[in-house]
């Protein structure tokens, strides 16, 4: 691992390296939360088309962290899709890989599209988050998040439970 780390905004043309990233991580990240019915039915085409329609419609921004070449980190953020918190910015996605867990990189990825969210003017940031993945809710907990409602979320044929976190954009911690 290199101390060339680096963030930049992703093109259309990145979008699908974006989603194999995303497909990749969730694979990785939620055997022990999604049933593995729903992950092995998930593709990397379909995630695509659904990123790039978000991308073309400006309704979603993509950070990719890299360390040197290699794809390390994607935040996918922009228009809120959380019922309720439509006023909201919202991070959709902050993952990284998890050679590079524990040294900062999602704090430096997350902060980009925090600055990013206020900057469009948002004055509050909302994320939804899988119940069960701990170490993302201490993440967003130490962040600034604080848990606003609990809802489910339909993945193939299960409900799963999720929890809607919220913070001020003003808040920088």
């Amino acid at each position: 691992m290199s101390d060339c780390i680096q963030i930049r905004y992703a093109e259309r043309g990145d979008i699908y390296d974006v989603a194999a990233f995303l497909h990749d991580s969730w694979q990785a990240e939620y055997r022990q939360i999604v049933k593995d019915d729903y992950l092995d039915t998930m593709s990397v085409d379909e995630r695509y088309k659904g990123l790039l329609i978000r991308y073309d419609g400006k309704a979603s921004e993509f950070f990719m962290m890299f360390d040197g070449e290699k794809l390390i980190g994607v935040a996918v953020f922009g228009d809120s899709f959380t019922k309720g918190y439509e006023d909201d910015g919202e991070i959709s996605a902050i993952y990284v890989h998890h050679d590079y867990i524990g040294e900062g990189h999602g704090r430096r990825l997350i902060s980009r599209a925090e600055a990013a969210l206020r900057e469009k003017g948002f004055a509050n940031l909302v994320l939804d988050l899988l119940a069960g993945n701990e170490r993302a809710l201490r993440f967003y907990q130490a962040g600034g998040y604080r848990k606003m409602a609990d809802r489910t979320i339909r993945l193939g044929e299960n409900d799963y439970p999720i929890s809607v976190m919220r913070k001020c954009a003003c808040n920088t911690s």
